[in-house]
């Protein structure tokens, strides 16, 4: 059958059963966009920095691209009778592969869920005092709302941080005995009055938190399974992986895998998104917690969503990887650990 004539499932459902959401369609459109962004940038970032790591030399490359060489010849050889298959057919098997290791995956007596709830919660959790203490999900202090005293003055301090340093440079000490400590006292009131401060934001978090874990359980063991079939096939027909010469019928092969990926993340972020950013404003708000309006903000922030995302599609390739179904890239290996 050709592209042409092969029928296209309809768009995915995003979120059934719940309230009237407390986010637009735009706004959730454009965190899903922004979150995208955010994840690519921070692997990008990461290969870069390891390339630039990198010392070679000529000799080793030559080696390097002929080892290179003979592999791809083997997979050639290897995978010379599914290359020969229609497309169609090679997108059919590939299709079919990956319904069935989501369904693995995404399964009640899977461990998936334990296995990534502490870090993704890791992860936020940073994320969270990170914002605290530098206003990452606003990129400055202007307009911000000082609860405590020792925030305060921190956020002075930390603004301040150079010139303060430059300026106890600037002066004459007795010994430089003298001028290390000065220099370590000023370090210690920072990291005192950040202790102090993100102790008493820690309260607040733990309880947000609770309710995050409730919604991302929801999500992955609720909300996704009915859809991964849908999912699996519009990443595979989207990202054309068996239109390719030596494509092969079982595996996506790693040179495929930037575009598998980009597809796979799409509808994954949109999905997580809509589902979630509703369903956790939805939940605070039932709690009847008293949350400070800052920390509801966080958790609608693309950079939460960015965060959770990478860490749980990480985890899936994974999965995919060791169950042979794709080949990760060197680069996005290393970068993988980098982020870890």
């Amino acid at each position: 059958m050709s592209d042409a004539g092969r029928p296209k499932p309809p768009p995915l459902p995003t979120r059934a059963g719940r309230a009237e959401p407390t986010l637009s369609e735009t706004k959730k459109t454009e965190l899903a966009f922004t979150a995208l962004g955010l994840m690519n940038e921070q692997l990008q970032a990461r290969i870069v920095h390891y390339k630039a790591e990198l010392e070679t030399s000529p000799e080793l490359d030559a080696v390097t691209a002929q080892v290179v060489a003979q592999l791809r010849l083997m997979q050639s050889k290897a995978g010379s009778a599914e290359t020969r298959l229609d497309p169609a057919e090679l997108e059919t098997r590939q299709i079919a592969s990956f319904r069935g290791l989501l369904a693995r995956l995404f399964s009640a007596e899977s461990p998936f869920f334990g296995r990534v709830v502490t870090p993704v919660g890791r992860r936020v959790a940073k994320l969270f005092f990170e914002s605290e203490l530098h206003e990452r999900t606003k990129g400055d202090n202007k307009g911000k709302t000082i609860h405590l005293a020792e925030q305060g003055i921190f956020y002075v301090l930390k603004r301040y941080e150079r010139r303060l340093l430059a300026e106890l440079e600037g002066f004459e000490y007795v010994t430089a005995d003298v001028q290390h400590t000065t220099v370590e006292l000023l370090k210690k009131i920072q990291h005192d009055l950040k202790v102090t401060f993100l102790s008493r934001r820690s309260p607040e978090l733990t309880g947000v938190m609770g309710i995050y874990t409730t919604v991302l359980s929801e999500f992955l063991q609720s909300h996704l399974p009915p859809r991964i079939d849908e999912m699996a096939e519009l990443t595979i027909l989207a990202a054309r992986t068996a239109h390719h010469p030596d494509s092969l019928a079982y595996k996506i092969r790693a040179e495929f895998f930037p575009e598998f990926r980009r597809e796979w993340e799409r509808l994954f972020v949109e999905q997580m998104v809509f589902f979630c950013g509703d369903a956790l404003l939805s939940e605070i708000e039932r709690s009847g917690g008293e949350f400070r309006e800052e920390t509801v903000k966080f958790f609608t922030d693309p950079h939460m969503f960015s965060e959770a995302c990478e860490v749980l599609c990480e985890e899936i390739y994974e999965f995919l990887c060791l169950e042979g179904f794709i080949d990760l890239p060197l680069d996005f290996r290393v970068a993988r650990e980098r982020g870890t």
